[in-house]
């Protein structure tokens, strides 16, 4: 499947980032309108994407959108949502618990290494090729 084609779910590679970022942004139960402005302006996705995404969202669990993200998303892509996702944990300068949970819960499921984690928690340079997602 090509990166601009869409699967089952109907979620492209752009509107699995946006998942992604909605679900951390979201762990809290809320959604800050900062926090959505901040998500839109990050991801720079289009309306319609961001909406399918936040659909998708709303209509399942966190448990059901990390499996469609992780099923959808390359190797290469995993990485690079990891590190909009830390860098959106870490954003407001305070990690909460529910945010760490979730973190580690990717790095899980993306099967990210050890070295890499460690990467982006000391030198994350946050230039992320978002091409990748088109």
């Amino acid at each position: 499947m090509n990166q601009t084609q869409k699967d089952e779910t109907g979620l492209s590679a752009k509107m699995a980032l946006c998942l992604a970022a909605m679900t951390l942004v979201g762990i809290d139960g809320e959604f800050a309108k900062e926090e959505l402005e901040k998500l839109r302006a990050l991801i720079h996705s289009d309306e319609i994407e961001f909406l399918r995404a936040f659909s998708f969202y709303n209509e399942h669990s966190i448990d059901v959108c990390v499996k469609v993200i992780v099923a959808r998303l390359n190797e290469e892509q995993k990485e690079i949502v990891y590190r909009v996702l830390y860098d959106l944990a870490h954003s407001d300068q305070d990690l909460a618990k529910s945010e760490e949970d979730l973190l580690k819960q990717y790095a899980t499921a993306f099967g990210l290494a050890a070295n890499f984690i460690s990467w982006v928690k000391t030198k994350n340079d946050k230039n992320y090729d978002l091409a990748l997602f088109k």
